[in-house]
């Protein structure tokens, strides 16, 4: 149809000018000008931020807004590079991929996996404050991305000669950030939990779905902690905010109430925290049912997936695509 050549030195896909308008009659709108890179290193971050921009979109998130916050309350992530151009750069030296909100919360998206580098934490905290400056009250936290949560807890378990520069390492910089850090695995596990994250105050209304009658509000001394069960400590993991499970323990340590009772989702557990919690006698793991989900969601869980309809323009006109070529007059399909 030429929509799509190959770019012979790199074997890239890019848009023809065809393609370029016809995804722009798809989107109502312009195609930021991106300038095209062929080295190595640039095609695997955008690689890489694809996988988080997948898990968002199956999550019903909007990975199409072009401003931070997108429309108010609807969850969105804004993918930082398209704001970047040539002569223009609003995020500095900053290596934050996107910028999600979610339950009223602005998190910086970073993808994490071994070998991924340094980041400079003053000049991504200028900017994620710089461009979420909504007011004093406004929330803020980190999102580590990555393959999987192994992957991402492979790196920030690094350790080595503490950097004397600013550029540290991602181990070092979640070690010493105070925003919370929550872990995000790129896969259905991850959609699943930015969902679960982008329900306002999702921690309370999980512990109060899960425990029912058997609730009882945390101490107010106990801020890791998400409520009281049978006088253990209820934590909500589902949001895989490790820091804040580690505090919690540590409370209930001194406190003499271990185990703590942890609620994640099955993967979760699964992959991380019945060996790092459960395993050592720290925390009894409890499954999110689909049935709490549907509660909290207001219907069943479920990833999004894209109607399977015609695309109607504002005009009202229908974008159709044919899924072969069409024939030739006298010769069958047309090739080039």
């Amino acid at each position: 149809m030429g929509f799509i050549k190959t770019h012979e030195r790199s074997g890239t896909l890019l848009l023809t000018n065809k393609g370029r308008a016809f995804v722009e009659l798809l989107l109502n709108g312009v195609i930021p000008g991106l300038r095209i890179s062929y080295h190595d290193a640039a095609i695997e971050r955008r690689l890489r931020l694809s996988e988080l921009v997948l898990t968002a979109y199956y999550a019903g998130v909007d990975v199409f807004t072009t401003s931070v916050g997108g429309d108010g309350e609807r969850p969105s992530l804004l993918i930082t590079s398209i704001t970047r151009n040539h002569g223009h750069n609003p995020w500095g030296s900053a290596r934050v991929g996107a910028i999600a909100h979610l339950g009223g919360i602005y998190y910086a998206a970073h993808y994490v996996c071994p070998g991924i580098g340094r980041m400079a934490v003053n000049d991504e905290l200028s900017a994620l404050h710089n461009h979420t400056n909504f007011g004093k009250d406004t929330r803020r936290a980190f999102l580590f991305a990555g393959p999987s949560y192994g992957c991402i807890l492979e790196e920030l378990k690094a350790r080595g000669k503490k950097s004397e520069g600013k550029l540290i390492r991602y181990s070092e910089a979640y070690r010493e950030l105070h925003y919370p850090i929550h872990l995000l695995s790129c896969d259905e596990t991850g959609a699943r939990q930015l969902q679960i994250m982008a329900v306002p105050y999702y921690r309370e209304k999980l512990a109060r779905l899960m425990l029912r009658s058997a609730y009882q509000p945390p101490p107010e001394d106990a801020p890791a902690w998400d409520g009281l069960y049978n006088g253990h400590p209820f934590v909500i993991g589902a949001d895989m905010e490790l820091r804040r499970i580690d505090a919690a323990i540590r409370m209930a340590r001194e406190r003499n109430c271990l185990p703590i009772a942890l609620a994640a989702l099955d993967a979760q557990g699964s992959a991380v925290l019945l060996a790092r919690y459960a395993d050592p006698g720290y925390a009894t793991v409890y499954k999110v049912t689909d049935g709490v989900l549907t509660k909290l969601f207001g219907h069943a869980p479920a990833l999004y997936e894209p109607p399977c309809t015609q695309f109607l323009t504002k005009k009202g006109d229908v974008v159709n695509a044919p899924l072969i070529k069409a024939l030739g007059k006298d010769r069958g399909p047309r090739c080039k």
